[in-house]
């Protein structure tokens, strides 16, 4: 069945007149006609009944309204949506940390202008509290943090739960025994505040290592090249560090079953989840993040 078919089909049963279905459509009364004969042809029913200069319809035409009203509601609802996205928040504002921007949005971004060019992308990198004060605050349209964010004003979808890891450089690997490693080189660790600081604390306890000797840089790449430059061991997320550990730059040491995880959630303002624009968005994000982990 063609929807034109179905639309005119809905006219003529509104109406129960051809020639005014006709004038609606802006087609001839015998075009009409046709295609409610293709439409009763493909359905092997009759939808009408003609007495005198009356039309009625049949009870299968009754059955077939009920469903092409149905059918035609829907079609509004998409049409609706299809105006709001292209009319509303065309910029949308997006405020991470420094590692979410260049480890995960290039990928996000590019599938996102694929399917809605017209959409205009604004990425910030500043710290989880002001990702946070910035959604709050209507400053940003969405935010992404790590752990989660408990506010009733607030929408939270966890996207990722990911291992935390102790890395050092083959090199170092291979020229020194675990314990010695622990005890001649220093961990350098992301300067970081909150959520994120409580974890590599937690981690640190758990591996009896708070006491050691701990170096704090600002910049994850920075941490990366240091480790493999055998300046120490390096303290970060699996996920950041998936590559190099896959093709044996890395190596994770102090591996055991107590395993502390680090959740990635999104945030954005409840009243923003109806936006058409700002909800595709996060579609989009929450179907391709996990991904984007496994890409080389």
């Amino acid at each position: 069945m063609e929807l034109r078919h179905l639309k005119t089909f809905k006219f003529v049963a509104e109406y129960l007149n051809f020639t005014k279905a006709a004038q609606q459509l802006n087609f001839t009364q015998p075009a009409v006609s046709a295609q409610i004969q293709t439409l009763e042809q493909e359905l092997k029913k009759e939808l009408f009944l003609r007495v005198g200069k009356k039309t009625f319809l049949t009870p299968e035409g009754e059955i077939l309204k009920t469903y092409t009203d149905q059918l035609f509601s829907i079609v509004d609802e998409i049409e609706s949506s299809f105006s709001e996205l292209s009319s509303s928040y065309e910029i949308i504002t997006i405020a991470a940390g420094e590692s979410y921007c260049s480890n995960f949005f290039p990928y996000v971004i590019s599938e996102h202008l694929k399917l809605f060019p017209h959409i205009q992308i604004k990425l910030i990198s500043c710290k989880r509290d002001e990702v946070i004060k910035g959604v709050e605050s209507n400053k940003y349209d969405i935010g992404i943090i790590s752990g989660e964010l408990c506010k009733n004003e607030i929408t939270n979808i966890v996207i990722a739960e990911e291992d935390m890891v102790l890395v050092v450089s083959k090199d170092l690997y291979a020229s020194y025994p675990e314990d010695q490693l622990l005890t001649k080189f220093p961990i350098i660790k992301y300067q970081a505040e909150g959520y994120f600081e409580m974890m590599m604390k937690k981690y640190l306890r758990q591996a009896k290592l708070s006491s050691q000797n701990v170096i704090e840089f600002r910049s994850l790449d920075g941490i990366k090249k240091a480790v493999l430059n055998n300046v120490g061991l390096g303290l970060g997320i699996s996920v950041s560090i998936k590559k190099e550990i896959s093709n044996g730059d890395l190596v994770p040491i102090l591996v055991n079953e107590n395993k502390v995880k680090v959740k990635t959630s999104i945030i954005t303002l409840k009243e923003k989840e109806k936006v058409v624009t700002i909800q595709t968005f996060i579609n989009l994000i929450q179907k391709i993040w996990n991904s984007i982990s496994t890409m080389e």
